[in-house]
């Protein structure tokens, strides 16, 4: 098919409209969320610390490859994805605060990481070896770093987005946001892959593991699959969509949740495998926590949820055209994903067993009310689709054969 650049007119479906219940909803969601992790920190400060880093790595993680899923947009010159491009554009507006989140996260270091006590790195020839990166100064430097270019590169690309709808030429956005775009990928590779290390991998700091970053990729590479793929039905079921994303888009949305659904199998038990072949103590340690009787079922049940379920789901053709079944499975990721965040999280912690209650919930639905707010006053300012954009007409003729 071609890549031809056309000048027909497409209507604008307009800006998010009638806001105000969901504006309250999350409102109501943010301020209950940060009052329960204000409770929780006062009676049990671990549970509260390690709740509050699962939702805001968990929102983190999907505002970032937001970014992601725009750069690969503008880098490979991408067609069918132009129609819901928008909805991805407004997940970024959520950056900003993270760089917040990240501060209040800087509070509960001491509590959350053993390699942040002297006394404990002290006569330890393995965490000893790591003081050179894994110490507060080198965690803040790098935190900063990964922040400040996930907000510039988003913020940039998101402009010049939002400047065809004003009637910007389109080859200079394009040319401009292609560049951004395959320059960030770079940015991403290694931004992503610290911040993992540094929030997730480091709770357990004598563990070694050279696919961490790579693992985790794949988890919220999936995920923000899964989250365009709801907010795209949910616009199209209100009236905003329904005309520019047909069963072909939703097909191929299901294909990359199906895709990357795989691809963390493989990367999950390639890190698993390698691990257990190598029999090493500083790394197997890692998964003999979540092997325990405590954390057996969770571990099995991971497998389960995050992989079979969804594989299974969305292994049939058909499936991926099945609007109702297709939602479902969106939803059901992106619940797999916290379930994962538990597993990586809390065995640190809780080596008898999951604790999931009113904190973890709690806390993650405090940071669902920040982000759906970001998107929400996102999506009342600006176009929910890239209407002016030259290679939209071609998009609404995709066809997967």
């Amino acid at each position: 098919m071609s890549h031809a650049i056309t000048d027909v007119k497409i209507e604008n479906p307009g800006t998010l409209k009638s806001t105000s219940t969901l504006t309250t909803g999350f409102g109501i969601c943010a301020v209950v969320g940060f009052i329960i992790f204000l409770v929780t920190l006062n009676s049990d400060p671990t549970r509260a610390w390690s709740s509050y880093l699962m939702g805001h790595f968990y929102f983190m993680g999907l505002a970032i490859l937001a970014v992601f899923f725009v750069g690969i947009h503008w880098m490979m010159s991408a067609m069918w994805s132009t129609p819901v491009r928008r909805i991805a554009e407004g997940f970024t507006a959520y950056l900003p605060f993270v760089a917040i989140s990240t501060i209040v996260l800087l509070i509960g270091l001491h509590t959350l990481y053993p390699w942040t006590h002297p006394e404990i790195v002290a006569g330890d020839p393995v965490l000893e070896s790591k003081v050179s990166y894994l110490n507060v100064t080198a965690f803040i430097i790098r935190a900063a770093i990964a922040i400040a270019l996930w907000i510039f590169f988003g913020r940039s690309m998101v402009k010049g987005s939002l400047a065809l709808d004003d009637g910007a030429p389109y080859l200079g956005v394009f040319n401009k946001n292609k560049k951004l775009g395959t320059i960030f990928m770079i940015v991403f590779a290694l931004s992503w892959t610290w911040i993992c290390i540094d929030q997730l991998k480091s709770l357990d700091p004598r563990w070694f593991s050279t696919m961490f970053g790579v693992y985790q990729f794949g988890a919220y590479f999936q995920s923000i699959f899964a989250l365009i793929t709801l907010i795209t039905l949910l616009l199209k079921w209100n009236g905003y969509l329904d005309r520019f994303v047909n069963e072909n888009h939703l097909h191929d949305l299901g294909k990359y949740m199906f895709a990357f659904t795989v691809f963390w199998a493989y990367t999950a038990f390639a890190q698993f495998m390698l691990i257990w072949y190598a029999n090493l103590p500083e790394e197997t340690g890692y998964f003999l926590r979540r092997l325990t009787p405590g954390w057996y079922n969770f571990s099995v049940g991971l497998f389960l949820v995050k992989f079979v379920v969804p594989f299974l789901a969305l292994l049939p053709r058909d499936n991926k055209r099945l609007e109702g079944l297709l939602f479902c499975a969106a939803a059901w990721i992106l619940g797999s994903t916290f379930y994962e965040l538990i597993w990586l999280v809390q065995p640190e912690f809780y080596p008898n067993g999951p604790v999931v209650g009113i904190p973890e919930i709690g806390t993650w639905l405090g940071f669902l009310g920040i982000f759906g707010l970001c998107f929400v006053q996102f999506m009342k300012r600006n176009s929910v689709l890239a209407y002016k954009d030259a290679r939209l007409p071609e998009a609404l003729d995709h066809h997967v054969f």
